[in-house]
Protein backbone atom coordinates (compact mmCIF):
# COMPACT_ATOMS: atom_id res chain seq x y z
CA UNK A 1 0.00 0.00 0.00
CA UNK A 2 1.02 3.27 -1.00
CA UNK A 3 1.57 5.22 2.61
CA UNK A 4 -0.77 7.88 3.75
CA UNK A 5 2.50 10.45 2.65
CA UNK A 6 2.60 9.29 -0.78
CA UNK A 7 -0.59 9.45 -1.05
CA UNK A 8 -1.23 13.05 0.44
CA UNK A 9 2.19 14.28 -1.81
CA UNK A 10 0.17 12.45 -5.03
CA UNK A 11 -2.63 14.81 -3.90
CA UNK A 12 -0.62 17.74 -3.02
CA UNK A 13 1.02 17.46 -6.63
CA UNK A 14 -2.51 17.30 -8.21
CA UNK A 15 -4.16 20.03 -6.71
CA UNK A 16 -1.62 22.41 -5.93
CA UNK A 17 -2.43 25.14 -8.50
CA UNK A 18 -6.18 24.31 -7.30
CA UNK A 19 -7.50 27.87 -6.51
CA UNK A 20 -10.43 26.75 -4.20
CA UNK A 21 -8.88 25.84 -0.89
CA UNK A 22 -11.94 23.74 0.46
CA UNK A 23 -11.43 21.31 -2.58
CA UNK A 24 -7.61 21.13 -2.16
CA UNK A 25 -8.63 20.14 1.43
CA UNK A 26 -11.12 17.67 0.95
CA UNK A 27 -9.79 16.49 -2.14
CA UNK A 28 -6.80 15.29 0.30
CA UNK A 29 -9.34 13.88 2.98
CA UNK A 30 -10.64 11.84 0.08
CA UNK A 31 -7.19 10.59 -0.83
CA UNK A 32 -6.48 8.95 2.54
CA UNK A 33 -10.00 8.50 3.46
CA UNK A 34 -9.57 4.19 2.63
CA UNK A 35 -6.99 3.98 4.70
CA UNK A 36 -8.11 5.91 7.74
CA UNK A 37 -11.26 4.42 7.90
CA UNK A 38 -10.05 0.62 7.57
CA UNK A 39 -5.98 0.28 8.39
CA UNK A 40 -6.98 1.32 12.28
CA UNK A 41 -8.86 -1.84 12.48
CA UNK A 42 -6.05 -3.81 10.87
CA UNK A 43 -3.79 -2.79 13.50
CA UNK A 44 -5.88 -2.86 16.57
CA UNK A 45 -7.98 -5.84 16.02
CA UNK A 46 -5.79 -7.79 12.76
CA UNK A 47 -7.99 -10.98 13.64
CA UNK A 48 -11.08 -9.36 11.80
CA UNK A 49 -9.41 -8.74 8.95
CA UNK A 50 -11.31 -11.08 7.20
CA UNK A 51 -14.90 -9.37 8.54
CA UNK A 52 -13.36 -5.46 7.42
CA UNK A 53 -11.59 -6.06 4.49
CA UNK A 54 -14.96 -4.63 2.50
CA UNK A 55 -14.20 -1.22 3.73
CA UNK A 56 -10.95 -0.76 1.51
CA UNK A 57 -13.51 -1.00 -1.46
CA UNK A 58 -14.55 1.53 -4.02
CA UNK A 59 -18.14 0.80 -3.20
CA UNK A 60 -17.96 0.94 0.39
CA UNK A 61 -15.78 4.35 0.14
CA UNK A 62 -18.36 5.63 -2.30
CA UNK A 63 -21.10 4.80 -0.04
CA UNK A 64 -19.29 6.30 2.59
CA UNK A 65 -18.46 9.38 0.68
CA UNK A 66 -22.21 10.11 -0.22
CA UNK A 67 -23.32 9.95 3.86
CA UNK A 68 -20.46 12.08 4.68
CA UNK A 69 -21.04 15.01 2.27
CA UNK A 70 -24.38 15.13 3.61
CA UNK A 71 -22.87 16.39 6.95
CA UNK A 72 -21.74 19.61 4.66
CA UNK A 73 -23.79 22.57 4.47
CA UNK A 74 -26.30 22.49 1.01
CA UNK A 75 -24.26 24.64 -0.81
CA UNK A 76 -20.66 22.95 -0.92
CA UNK A 77 -22.10 18.95 -0.68
CA UNK A 78 -21.62 19.17 -4.62
CA UNK A 79 -18.08 20.35 -3.93
CA UNK A 80 -17.81 17.59 -1.17
CA UNK A 81 -19.08 14.71 -3.34
CA UNK A 82 -16.58 15.64 -6.26
CA UNK A 83 -13.43 16.40 -4.21
CA UNK A 84 -13.74 13.43 -1.59
CA UNK A 85 -14.34 10.97 -4.76
CA UNK A 86 -11.78 12.18 -6.98
CA UNK A 87 -9.47 12.11 -3.94
CA UNK A 88 -10.37 8.54 -3.16
CA UNK A 89 -10.34 7.69 -6.92
CA UNK A 90 -6.50 8.98 -7.02
CA UNK A 91 -6.28 7.09 -3.97
CA UNK A 92 -7.19 3.24 -5.70
CA UNK A 93 -5.14 4.34 -8.81
CA UNK A 94 -2.32 4.26 -6.76
CA UNK A 95 -3.25 1.42 -4.69
CA UNK A 96 -3.97 -0.87 -8.13
CA UNK A 97 -0.01 -0.60 -8.67
CA UNK A 98 1.36 -2.37 -6.26
CA UNK A 99 1.71 -6.13 -5.67
CA UNK A 100 0.64 -8.51 -2.41
CA UNK A 101 2.20 -11.38 -1.08
CA UNK A 102 -1.30 -12.74 -0.44
CA UNK A 103 -4.65 -11.74 -1.67
CA UNK A 104 -4.69 -8.18 -2.82
CA UNK A 105 -7.80 -5.55 -2.84
CA UNK A 106 -11.15 -6.65 -3.35
CA UNK A 107 -11.84 -3.70 -6.23
CA UNK A 108 -15.23 -5.06 -7.02
CA UNK A 109 -16.22 -6.02 -4.07
CA UNK A 110 -19.43 -6.94 -3.02
CA UNK A 111 -20.19 -7.91 -7.10
CA UNK A 112 -16.82 -10.30 -7.31
CA UNK A 113 -14.40 -11.58 -4.69
CA UNK A 114 -11.73 -12.07 -7.16
CA UNK A 115 -8.43 -9.62 -6.67
CA UNK A 116 -6.69 -7.44 -9.08
CA UNK A 117 -2.95 -5.54 -8.77
CA UNK A 118 -0.68 -4.63 -11.53
CA UNK A 119 2.37 -5.18 -9.83
CA UNK A 120 4.69 -2.96 -10.75
CA UNK A 121 5.54 -2.36 -6.46
CA UNK A 122 5.34 -4.09 -3.42
CA UNK A 123 3.84 -2.73 -0.66
CA UNK A 124 6.44 -0.91 1.43
CA UNK A 125 8.44 0.35 -1.67
CA UNK A 126 6.82 3.96 -1.01
CA UNK A 127 7.95 4.48 2.27
CA UNK A 128 11.74 4.92 1.53
CA UNK A 129 10.22 7.74 -0.87
CA UNK A 130 8.65 9.87 2.18
CA UNK A 131 11.77 11.50 3.07
CA UNK A 132 11.94 13.15 -0.33
CA UNK A 133 7.97 13.29 -0.94
CA UNK A 134 8.35 15.71 2.15
CA UNK A 135 11.77 17.60 0.57
CA UNK A 136 9.81 18.39 -2.34
CA UNK A 137 6.86 19.78 -0.48
CA UNK A 138 9.43 22.30 1.80
CA UNK A 139 11.01 22.88 -1.76
CA UNK A 140 7.57 23.63 -3.92
CA UNK A 141 6.02 25.84 -1.21
CA UNK A 142 9.66 28.01 -0.11
CA UNK A 143 9.88 28.64 -3.82
CA UNK A 144 6.27 29.75 -4.50
CA UNK A 145 6.33 31.80 -1.09
CA UNK A 146 9.69 33.30 -2.52
CA UNK A 147 8.11 34.66 -5.42
CA UNK A 148 5.30 36.19 -4.05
Amino acid sequence: MPDLITHTFAAYLLTRTASQRSFRYLFYLGTILPDILSRPIYILAPRWYAYTIAIHTPVFIALTIFLLSEWFAADLRALARKALFLGATLHFSLDIMQRHLGGGYLWLYPFSWRTFELGWFGPEATVGWVPVWIGLVVVIEARLHLKK
